[in-house]
């Protein structure tokens, strides 16, 4: 485990090192180091953060005192956005707190968490270690799953408040994003797929309706079916954007040599750095970013099928799909195979709020594995947790 560990962190580093020379290639104006120097000083308490998080013993957040803080704090600060000289709004969206940053983006590993707990404590009512196994344990599992209420209304309730609150900041990707996560811990835990296909399609069509009444929205929307036929209006920073990839070819413009974050590419430095790496890295820079995503992927995989226990389980699986989903999102956005979304770019956007919460996610799944015994038998052979193979396919 320390092997797979050693590589999460590898890749975690290389990411930071690359998005920090990208970000420092974005600022070429004099007023634009300072942001440069505070994301350096946002990347030091990171550092420091992520070795606290990993020697600490995860199972401590599990206790319901603390989840109670946990989940009170985040909601407060959620709702604090909405305050007149509490929140900062900003082209027309409440997404920041004064001294807080953005609670959003902290929310991500406190959802996680509070799923984690409430999943680990409904697997683990379904069978104690060692109580049932073979088709007794199937059964009992599936009476539990069909418990409507306990076994998917809670947790999703759990999660889709704060999605809700996010979604009324105006942040309908980080809304969309917090979704994505329950119902892929909820596919984990066994849900039955009745509940998953109703709510997925209810939330895709309230998001429809939603889309074709807020002009904005709709406007990405028609932008991201053809992006050159609205090159010259609202799709300018997407065309702009494949343009500086396609530019960059299969060796890339070398460091600093990109010319499309001269005022081409409007917010290059957060949501479309992606641009940048493909501009000026090309095809190869582009390849060593994705991959580097994939290890976090698969050290993830890895360090949650070798959990301690069903906390550790769903917890490593959450911030794993939290962090690789946004980087596929970001990526996709840059590329224009899914309507503008606004999500950073994990470890590499430039901001404060985004790169401590996702430093948060790397410890706690640092945590689990550290914490993880040597020698036992992966949780996913076990008769205490069985998820189906298509289960893992999936996720």
């Amino acid at each position: 485990m320390k092997k797979v560990l050693t590589i999460l962190v590898l890749c975690v580093v290389a990411l930071c090192l690359l998005g920090l020379v990208m970000l420092y290639s974005t600022a070429f104006k004099p007023a634009d180091l300072p942001r440069f120097r505070l994301q350096l000083d946002y990347l030091a308490a990171g550092l420091l953060l992520v070795p606290t998080l990993v020697r600490m013993d995860y199972g401590w957040l599990n206790q319901r005192p603390v989840l109670w803080v946990m989940g009170t704090v985040c909601f407060v600060l959620l709702l604090a956005v909405f305050i007149p000289g509490v929140g900062i709004q900003v082209n027309g969206a409440n997404r920041w707190v004064r001294g807080a940053g953005q609670p959003s983006e902290f929310a991500k590993p406190v959802v996680i968490t509070l799923l984690a707990a409430y999943l680990a404590r409904l697997t683990n009512s379904v069978c104690r270690p060692g109580a049932l196994t073979g088709q007794a344990y199937q059964a009992a599992a599936q009476r539990k799953t069909d418990d409507f209420k306990r076994s998917f209304l809670i947790p999703l309730l759990v999660g889709g408040v704060p999605a809700l609150l996010i979604f009324a900041e105006q942040d309908w990707g980080t809304a969309t994003l917090f979704g994505m996560i329950t119902l892929a811990l909820l596919l984990l835990a066994g849900a039955r797929w009745s509940f998953l296909a109703l709510t997925l399609t209810g939330a895709v069509s309230s998001l429809i309706v939603l889309v074709a009444f807020n002009p904005l929205r709709l406007e990405r929307f028609l932008v991201f079916l053809d992006p050159e036929g609205h090159r010259r209006g609202a799709g300018w920073q997407i065309w702009q954007s494949l343009l500086a990839i396609g530019s960059g070819g299969v060796g890339g413009h070398f460091l600093d040599g990109s010319l499309h974050k001269y005022g081409y590419v409007p917010e290059q430095q957060t949501d479309f750095i992606f641009a940048c790496i493909g501009e000026e890295t090309g095809l190869w820079g582009s390849s060593v970013v994705l991959l580097l995503y994939l290890g976090i992927l698969l050290c993830g995989l890895h360090i949650l099928s070798h959990a301690r226990d069903r906390f550790g389980y769903f917890l490593a699986a959450g911030c794993t799909t939290a962090i690789t989903l946004q980087a596929c999102i970001n990526v996709a956005v840059a590329t224009s195979l899914v309507p503008n979304k606004g999500l950073p770019l994990p470890f590499m956007s430039y901001g404060g709020s985004s790169l401590l919460a996702m430093f948060i996610c790397i410890g706690l799944l640092g945590s689990v594995a550290w914490h993880s015994h040597p020698g036992r038998v992966p949780l996913r052979n076990s008769a205490r947790h069985q998820p189906s193979a298509v289960q893992l396919v999936m996720f």
